[in-house]
């Protein structure tokens, strides 16, 4: 498979040295059910086909979760979007989670590494945060600099 954003993630297979952690990706079919279930069939963007392809059963990079847990972080997003009175008038992925704080991509962007937004319902709620913040990176440079920083012993 010719890679055009996760050649990084090829290179490194095992970025914490643990057995379960090895990167293990998604079959063709798992991925369309995936893109079937969360993006009404289209295709996702090439980057996370591509990541999917390489990491989306496994994985030591900590930033995105694996396909078992795509479900479950949109339904506790949609949850603290429900709880806080927010709306996303956009289709959007949700990759991970870090206490009600919510990492996304916005799936109507025609982009193959599309940017990566941070979703902050309760901190907009309480007034301490934006709802949606604009983290100045896209999909592809996340991935890299994880590993950047995996293979360097910098703190995530």
């Amino acid at each position: 498979m010719k890679l055009k954003y996760m050649q990084k993630l090829k290179d490194n297979p095992n970025l914490i040295g643990e057995s379960w952690a090895v990167n293990k990706g998604l079959s063709k079919e798992d991925t369309l059910i995936l893109s079937e279930k969360f993006n009404d069939g289209k295709e996702f963007p090439l980057v996370f086909n591509e990541f999917l392809t390489l990491a989306g059963e496994s994985n030591g990079l900590d930033i995105v979760a694996i396909s078992d847990d795509f479900e479950q972080l949109r339904e506790d997003c949609e949850e603290s979007l429900e709880y806080t009175g927010y709306k996303m008038d956009r289709p959007y992925f949700v990759f991970d989670q870090l206490d009600a704080i919510y990492s996304i991509f916005f799936l109507d962007e025609d982009k193959e590494d599309p940017n990566v937004y941070i979703l902050d319902p309760s901190g907009a709620y309480e007034g301490n945060e934006p709802f949606l913040k604009d983290v100045k990176y896209t999909f592809s440079k996340m991935i890299n600099d994880a590993i950047y920083r995996r293979l360097n012993n910098i703190p995530l």
